[in-house]
């Protein structure tokens, strides 16, 4: 999905000022004392063999015992599980495949490989393909309970999209708190900031980055007047025929700053280091299909 178009409107040439990034990295670090997660830094090998799996598709599965062992060695026991998608789309498979990190549940911890150190490849005598890499890892350790109550709803979002179709959407809270969406798709997990949306040359473009969502009352999104017909949605390649995406929801207690460049891994670390009592998350996922002339 792309980026929002721009309106016709002037641009306009935003100056941060030493103050305000002084205040927002004071913020940051305040937040980072008080609430962030334990992080332990760990090596860990894994090691799958297959004669049916593809070479990358084995790799991804010896990243995950590597994964295993690296909560293992955290003392994290529980092991990695992923939730399954409902939607029964035409390539279901490769939809899990490209989102299974952004949906792993782990109960007693949250991992991010920072590095793959090594990775060899050979077959054994039976003919399989081996993997063997080792990583370098970041585990989040959990000090608390996610919060049963602090959650939230989310409506009509379709599963299957046309090309240059618009996406609009209701957004519920069962708490008061904030929100922020992120749109990745499956090109190379590319990743946007699709809420609080800002624009640098654009300001009446952007969202209010302080909003609160108040408890029970059901918001439209987009509401921003520039956008209130909805977010259009286009295949990132016109080449195409289907893309992937998914819509990450993240809804926080506190008004946490992300203020790293947008990415896939930027993204997923800014969600672990939130305690879980702190935050709720879901994911939506949907296809845009190329539009038959």
């Amino acid at each position: 999905m792309e980026k929002l178009e721009n309106q016709p409107i002037k641009p306009v040439k935003m100056n941060v000022s030493k103050l305000l990034f002084f205040i927002l990295s004071l913020i940051q670090l305040t937040f980072q004392q008080g609430f962030c997660q334990e992080t332990i830094t760990v090596r860990a090998s894994g090691r799958y063999f297959s004669s049916e799996l593809t070479p990358n598709q084995t790799r991804d599965r010896a990243i995950e015992e590597a994964k295993r062992e690296a909560l293992n060695k955290a003392g994290v026991a529980e092991s990695i599980s992923f939730t399954d998608f409902s939607y029964q789309f035409e390539d279901n498979e490769r939809f899990k495949e490209i989102f299974q990190s952004v949906s792993s549940i782990e109960t007693g911890g949250e991992i991010i490989v920072d590095r793959i150190l090594s990775e060899n490849r050979s077959f054994n005598e039976f003919g399989n393909m081996v993997v063997e890499v080792e990583i370098e890892a970041t585990i989040y350790r959990h000090k608390s309970e996610p919060d049963p109550s602090f959650r939230f709803s989310v409506d009509a979002v379709d599963e299957v999209y046309q090309n240059g179709d618009l996406l609009k959407f209701s957004f519920t809270p069962y708490q008061s708190g904030f929100l922020k969406i992120f749109n990745i798709t499956d090109t190379d997990a590319k990743t946007y900031l699709l809420f609080p949306y800002t624009d640098p040359f654009n300001p009446a473009l952007n969202d209010d980055p302080d909003r609160l969502f108040v408890k029970g009352k059901k918001v439209s999104l987009p509401d921003n007047p520039a956008f209130d017909h909805g977010y259009t949605l286009e295949l990132g390649n016109p080449d195409r025929t289907q893309e992937f995406n998914i819509l990450m929801f993240v809804f926080t207690r506190q008004n946490i700053p992300f203020t790293e460049p947008v990415n896939f891994t930027s993204m997923m670390r800014w969600i672990y280091s939130i305690p879980l009592d702190q935050r709720a998350t879901e994911q939506i996922g949907f296809v845009i299909k190329k539009s038959r002339n």
